[in-house]
């Protein structure tokens, strides 16, 4: 088996008595009866992993993670404050371009990710042309070649690129692997862009033969969907949409939905630990999902946070769910101040 290997490459295991202690600090309680809550945590996720680790190891049916791309940008998001608008920084993706470090926040994290899933647990980890073919030897030597299920391109039709030394890169990668071959794919049928006219087939002592009528005629049907496969066509969130946050890496719901509903049933553990602006969460609920999130940006868990408080206004909050944090002097201060009581207006 081909290994990638990179300098200073190991887990880093830390001590037993170094794990991080996560306390709750808000809990929302949704519309609908329920004993069991939601989590979200504010935190490294590195630190995240480990303090689950004791009450999640193989309890997670489904992780999506949509971490840096490598990409050699930092992103922001614009602040409407009292006083006027103000930048400021969510996360940093230049790691000194550096591709080693970058690998290795990836490889320790994803050594949790394999023990935490279930033993029909699946990982979804998004990625696009900058690591994704580093990243698809990496969990080849986590979590076994054997158990590599699908790499899906995420097709974006309508992505603008005005790069003239490069075809316009419209496309990203989502790398799919097991815990162990226990898992299912729920099938997920769509629309054909026409209808077609196909035979149709049935099973004869266990071979798939065409039918006929009466008369030995084979008989056709119609046939307006079809399985979808890994090519996925579904277009970029834009700006003018409704959905839109103003955070700079959100993704279509659609994405999200069609994730879980092929990856997970109803009552699952779903879990999201760059989750963002907070997609996979609500797509989650929506589909009546258990979930765990984690973002280290404080505007990060805000936007989660506000969206699915809007989505308890609305009636349709399944669950309760918990915001957790550690107990660091300044995350105790902005705890304290009212931050994640009220909205955080993001301007577009």
């Amino acid at each position: 088996m081909v290994n990638l290997t990179w300098n200073n490459k190991g887990t880093e295991r830390n001590k037993a008595n170094s794990v991080v202690d996560f306390h709750s600090f808000q809990i929302v309680s949704s519309n609908k009866e329920s004993e069991l809550l939601n989590k979200l945590f504010w935190g490294d996720n590195y630190d995240v992993l480990q303090f689950l680790m004791p009450d999640y190891k193989n309890k997670i049916d489904l992780i999506y993670v949509d971490p840096p791309f490598f990409s050699g940008s930092n992103y922001h998001v614009k602040i409407e404050g009292e006083g006027g608008d103000f930048e400021s920084l969510l996360y940093q993706d230049q790691w000194n371009n550096d591709l080693d470090s970058y690998l290795q926040m990836l490889y320790k994290r994803m050594m949790l990710f394999e023990k935490l899933l279930s033993k029909k647990g699946l990982l979804f980890i998004h990625l696009d042309w900058h690591a994704s073919h580093y990243v698809k030897v990496m969990l080849d030597e986590i979590f076994g070649e054997n158990k590599f299920v699908n790499s899906i391109v995420w097709y974006y039709y309508n992505k603008y690129s005005a790069g003239k030394k490069a075809l316009p890169r419209a496309h990203d990668d989502i790398l799919v692997y097991s815990k162990s071959d226990n898992y299912e794919l729920n099938e997920i049928r769509i629309p054909r862009e026409k209808p077609i006219k196909q035979l149709k087939r049935v099973m004869v002592n266990g071979v798939l033969k065409n039918a006929k009528d009466k008369d030995g005629h084979v008989i056709y049907r119609i046939v307006k969907d079809k399985k979808m496969d890994d090519v996925w066509r579904i277009p970029c969130l834009q700006p003018a949409s409704k959905e839109w946050t103003s955070f700079p890496t959100q993704k279509h719901h659609k994405l999200l939905e069609r994730i879980i509903k092929m990856g997970s049933s109803e009552g699952d553990l779903i879990a999201d630990f760059f989750c963002g602006s907070g997609t996979t969460l609500l797509a989650a609920e929506k589909l009546k999902r258990r979930w765990i999130g984690s973002d280290i940006s404080n505007y990060a868990i805000n936007l989660c946070n506000t969206r699915l408080k809007k989505l308890k206004h609305k009636g349709d909050l399944h669950q309760s769910y918990e915001l957790y944090s550690d107990s660091s002097d300044e995350k105790v201060e902005l705890i304290n101040s009212g931050f994640f009581d009220k909205e955080i207006k993001l301007k577009r």
